[in-house]
């Protein structure tokens, strides 16, 4: 449930950066970038707030869980031993970066089919 909700966070993130940043992507596809490039953008910014969750949220969550672990097993009576498995640890980070990519496909695509002249154009909010 916690994945689904940090997928959801993630895809709302990006929905919301490409519709705040439209003036920008107008400004960058003028300024020379093709539809490839203003999707790389997009993937970009995915991967990273992607790695930042993982740079800080996996040894934080190893420290964390062996915390609790070492105290739970101490209230048991057993001995606290504990094992991270290297393979599982990369091979979920590695998952969340896919994911994230995979999640940045359809922001991706809204901000390459925006034409350069509609999203330059001033809308009620900037109009003063």
């Amino acid at each position: 449930m916690l994945a689904v909700v940090g997928a959801a966070t993630l895809a709302h993130l990006l929905v919301v950066s490409v519709a705040r940043r439209r003036r920008e992507i107008g400004l960058l596809k003028v300024l020379g970038f093709v539809n490839l490039q203003v999707a790389a953008t997009v993937s970009w910014q995915a991967t990273t707030v992607a790695l930042i969750g993982i740079v800080v949220g996996v040894p934080l969550g190893v420290v964390a869980g062996e915390a609790v672990w070492n105290a739970f097993a101490n209230n048991i009576g057993a001995v606290p031993v504990s094992a991270v498995p290297t393979w599982l640890v990369v091979t979920l980070a590695v998952g969340v970066l896919v994911v994230a990519n995979l999640l940045a496909i359809g922001p991706a695509l809204v901000a390459t089919r925006s034409k350069p002249a509609r999203l330059l154009q001033p809308t009620q909010l900037n109009a003063v």
